[in-house]
């Protein structure tokens, strides 16, 4: 059954997001990082493993270099409270430094804070499977440049990074810091991208004179940015790749509980859908529904279908080009982009998207 909390605001892990903190409203263009942890790590990822996982008490990279210095690691840039694990609030995570070393490299220091009382496993929160207890899944977004920046590995795939050997106590904060390749001079802040939390936007890049080694480097890993933006108000979503675009529309914002009846909130909504479709060259439009996990398939399978037909007959009447067409599916539960086990993650789940050609 797809279910709604009442009680939850309106928004848009990943791959923005509810929480219980006051948000602002972030703009079209920053807020492209959110919805890139969507598609390069999802957003609803794991935090701890189903194993125990041995954990080194050393750094993953080939040459750390130098430790953050303890002075450093105390000054706050700015924080983003996660929205993918079971602490949920409770689970902070700071912005350090973000600074150019005297080798062509950028070092992030990061610090995650654990303010309940139980240990907190990170596992493979902000990680992928070869850097356990690390934070080698986080990334920067350069927004001038259009670009994404993945962390430095050496030729083995071991993270150019620290790495944690231990749980996180309640009430203590854990340092780690990540490696990257650094980014044009011009370049004076970037966007902070984690798989656990909202996007760290605006981060200084400050100068460093340190020096770090850097044997059996693989080649750095800088991709061209997928165009993404998110709307706080309408729990709206946008991707842009190639000749596609996709819109991502919040159920819970287009119909009521357990209904495919659009609300008044969908109008203006659908009015702005609506006017790209015309504005672009697609005579085919793909709408998909989907669902969060909640109840079974009988349930999910024909609401999302039945939501998916009342959004393309609303934008049937409101599409002023002539020969576009439809092709209408109801996935149910399938193909999360969040993590079912949150409320966060299920309302993101509850969605109905809207692909078409540019």
């Amino acid at each position: 059954m797809d279910n709604k909390n009442s009680n939850s605001r309106k928004i848009h892990e990943g791959k923005t997001i509810p929480h219980e903190t006051p948000k602002k409203k972030i703009s079209r263009k920053s807020a492209l990082a959110l919805a890139s942890v969507i598609i390069i790590s999802s957003s609803g990822c794991v935090t701890a493993p189903e194993e125990p996982h041995e954990a080194s008490n050393t750094p993953t990279s080939p040459n750390p270099g130098n430790p953050p210095n303890e002075e450093a690691s105390r000054e706050i840039l700015q924080s983003s409270i996660t929205t993918s694990t079971a602490l949920g609030s409770d689970l902070r995570i700071d912005v350090f430094a973000l600074e150019r070393l005297e080798n062509n490299l950028l070092r992030l220091q990061l610090g995650v804070t654990n303010e309940s009382s139980d240990p907190f496993d990170l596992g493979f929160g902000l990680s992928d499977t070869e850097n356990y207890l690390s934070a080698s899944n986080v990334s920067l977004i350069d927004d001038i440049n259009q670009q994404h920046y993945l962390s430095y590995r050496s030729n083995d795939g071991k993270c150019f990074c620290s790495s944690l050997d231990r749980s996180i106590e309640g009430g203590k904060t854990e340092d780690l810091w990540v490696i990257y390749p650094e980014p044009p001079e011009n370049i004076e802040k970037m966007t902070v991208v984690t798989p656990l939390s909202p996007p760290i936007l605006d981060i200084p890049i400050s100068e460093s004179s340190e020096t770090v080694e850097t044997s059996n480097l693989a080649e750095p890993k800088i991709l061209d940015l997928t165009l993404i933006s998110d709307s706080l108000e309408d729990q709206t979503g946008r991707s842009e790749s190639g000749d596609e675009v996709s819109i991502i529309l919040s159920s819970d914002v287009l119909f009521e509980t357990n209904s495919s009846e659009l609300t008044d909130d969908a109008s203006d909504i659908l009015n702005q859908v609506a006017r790209e479709i015309d504005d672009s060259s697609s005579n085919v439009v793909s709408i998909d529904g989907h669902a969060d996990n909640t109840g079974n398939d009988s349930i999910n399978l024909p609401l999302s279908k039945e939501r998916a037909e009342s959004v393309e007959s609303s934008l049937a009447d409101l599409i002023n080009r002539e020969g576009v067409t439809f092709e209408v599916e109801g996935h149910g539960s399938v193909d999360p982009i969040a993590d079912n086990d949150t409320e966060e993650g299920r309302e993101r789940n509850r969605r109905v998207s809207v692909t078409f050609e540019k």
